[in-house]
């Protein structure tokens, strides 16, 4: 067990009721140590776990995580997470952007200023990296997938967010009309997803959908420059409905794992160990 994935158990273990932190250490630390016997990521196993125990605090609440967070493959179909891990990561992605489209509506007042430069770049990255890092982590976390293809995917989820970065900030103006733009990081992180999960070939027409909602909402965002709203106003929302194509990207990503498995989608909650470590 990695140093990471020691300090994420110990943390999920603190905010559990001391009843049964004994119980839940030594069987979240038994599965993150043998996750990797049944393919699984160890790290996904501590973020679950951590996740499991912020979540599912209430007296009497059982998640399909009661006695393991392993699962055996002949038991139940192999996934990322048995708990939101995921989309809980990226609800954090969505919230940092729309966080950061109210911070620029805030930092409309200092625009021109010398002075308020590094606050407007530190809103850039709060917008653009910070969700690309947080999209990264969430592939990361994929199970099912090598490492390898885990992690090139992660990597080219954070060179788009660089891009945007730096197309945000005005210092790369690609040929992309800026009514396409979301659409296209969007659909960018769609297609790393769909081949780090290895998606049906029918899938890849799902990478349409975020440039059409991009295109679709482009002229509501400029709209609303004219709208009499006060400058600082205008600038937060014109930007944050540029979150649609990311929220269209997500349903998506979640039609095609739904719709191109064969296996059932739900988990069976066990009451004994799902896996057998005696042998």
């Amino acid at each position: 067990m990695s140093a990471l994935d020691r300090l994420l158990v110990s943390a999920a273990v603190a905010v559990l009721p001391a009843a049964h932190r004994a119980t839940r250490r030594e069987q979240w630390a038994a599965d993150v140590q043998g996750a990797a016997e049944l393919d699984l990521s160890p790290t996904a196993l501590a973020f679950g776990a951590l996740t499991t125990a912020l979540l599912h605090r209430r007296v009497g609440h059982r998640s399909t995580w009661g006695n393991t967070m392993t699962t055996a493959p002949s038991s139940v179909r192999r996934t990322p997470h048995t708990i939101p891990t995921i989309p809980v990561l990226l609800g954090v992605a969505v919230t940092a952007f729309l966080l950061g489209c109210g911070l620029l509506g805030l930092l409309q007042r200092y625009n021109g200023l010398m002075g308020a430069m590094p606050v407007f770049l530190l809103d850039a990255v709060a917008v653009t990296v910070l969700p690309a890092l947080v999209v990264g982590v969430s592939v990361l976390l994929v199970t099912g997938a090598p490492l390898r293809r885990r992690a090139i995917g992660a990597l080219v989820v954070l060179a788009v967010g660089t891009v945007w970065f730096a197309v945000t900030t005005g210092w790369f103006n690609p040929p992309v009309h800026a009514a396409v733009w979301p659409g296209t990081v969007a659909s960018a992180w769609l297609a790393v997803w769909l081949v780090v999960l290895r998606r049906p070939g029918w899938t890849w027409s799902l990478l349409l959908l975020p440039i059409v909602a991009s295109v679709l909402v482009f002229p509501l965002g400029s709209s609303l420059w004219g709208a009499g709203l006060s400058y600082s106003v205008a600038a937060a929302l014109g930007t944050a409905v540029q979150v649609v194509p990311f929220l269209v990207a997500i349903i998506a990503a979640v039609v095609a794992r739904r719709l191109s498995t064969d296996v059932p989608d739900r988990f069976v909650e066990h009451e004994e160990p799902l896996v057998d470590r005696s042998a």
